[in-house]
């Protein structure tokens, strides 16, 4: 089956599906396998959410916008029900459908780079690009590559045709289609995902063996067909090509930051608030220094956000 099936398949199959099994799959517990922003638990990170959020709205009334959360995990989202500014809170888990208010603030954290994509090598005997494919033979899963896969090779036609050596790319397919069909629905607010992706030229020059990978138990390996449905799979996104989509979405004010600079330019009286507050904790601290210091969380991921069909002035 060609490279995205499977990952479709090991990720959300009904009944063996990574993300469908009953289990701990996010935060610091040494029984998940990850963790990410929304795995902070204190005030803080709702702290910096909701002022960045209200401060890219502008002028316009954050009561007016219904806060979206999409993919969060079960029984949990990032907002306190009780403690916000916004119309109301609305959260999407796995398998509801995504129906989107008139005017929202449409959020997400780790949801695009876990859709399934494509894998391509090069051969540069041949100087051609060829999709992969997973095929189960003797009960081992192994790559192949797919003889009929035309309908496939014009994406690696905007990819480098002159390697000297062997080279893979893993296009985030499911996550450009993913967007697509949620900038399709008719919404107007703003959009805002955190996630972890590579500008076009670097996959393209830095990660000759792709890079999609899986997540177990805090670790991570490059052995993608190894234990299908045990661990996450995901790929970096390309920004490139996302604000590209939302750009024609009739999205402006686009935009890319680590998640450090993002919340240091947004949030940065949430932050100074937790700092200067005399009976902050330990804990509180130290959440604000993951959240945006460079050596923690603050590199690792980035922010994308525009707005659509809202006066900013």
């Amino acid at each position: 089956m060609p490279f995205d099936e499977f990952v479709e398949w090991a990720l959300y199959d009904d009944d063996t599906g990574y993300y469908r099994q009953s289990k701990l799959r996010v935060g610091k517990s040494k029984n998940s396998d990850f963790y990410t922003s929304t795995s902070i638990k204190s005030f803080v990170w709702e702290k910096l959410l909701i002022e960045s959020c209200c401060k890219l709205l502008g002028k316009n009334d954050p009561r007016d916008f219904v806060f979206v959360e999409i993919a969060a995990e079960p029984g949990s989202n990032s907002l306190d029900q009780k403690s916000h500014p916004f119309k109301a809170i609305k959260t999407i888990r796995l398998g509801e459908p995504i129906q989107i208010p008139d005017k929202a603030i449409v959020f997400s954290n780790e949801w695009l780079d876990a859709q399934p994509f494509k894998r391509f090598r090069f051969d540069p005997s041949c100087k051609q690009w060829s999709e992969i494919g997973v095929k189960l033979q003797e009960s081992v899963l192994t790559e192949e590559t797919l003889s009929d896969s035309d309908k496939n090779i014009e994406i690696t036609k905007q990819f480098p045709q002159n390697y000297s050596t062997p080279y893979t790319i893993d296009w985030p397919t499911g996550a450009e289609e993913t967007l697509v069909n949620l900038l399709r629905i008719n919404w107007r607010g703003l959009f805002v995902t955190f996630d972890y992706g590579l500008h076009f030229d670097r996959i393209c020059t830095d990660f000759p063996e792709g890079t999609g990978r899986t997540y177990a138990n805090h670790k991570c390996s490059n052995e993608i067909t190894a234990n299908p449905g045990m661990e996450d799979i995901t790929c970096h996104l390309c920004w490139n090509a996302l604000k590209k989509i939302l750009s024609d979405h009739q999205f402006t004010n686009v935009n890319l930051k680590n998640q450090e600079s993002f919340f240091m330019n947004n949030g940065s009286e949430a932050i100074r608030s937790v700092i200067e507050n005399q009976q902050a904790n330990d804990e509180y601290l130290g959440s604000i220094k993951e959240l945006i210091h460079p050596q923690h969380l603050g590199q690792k991921f980035q922010v994308l956000y525009g707005q659509r069909g809202i006066q900013m002035n």
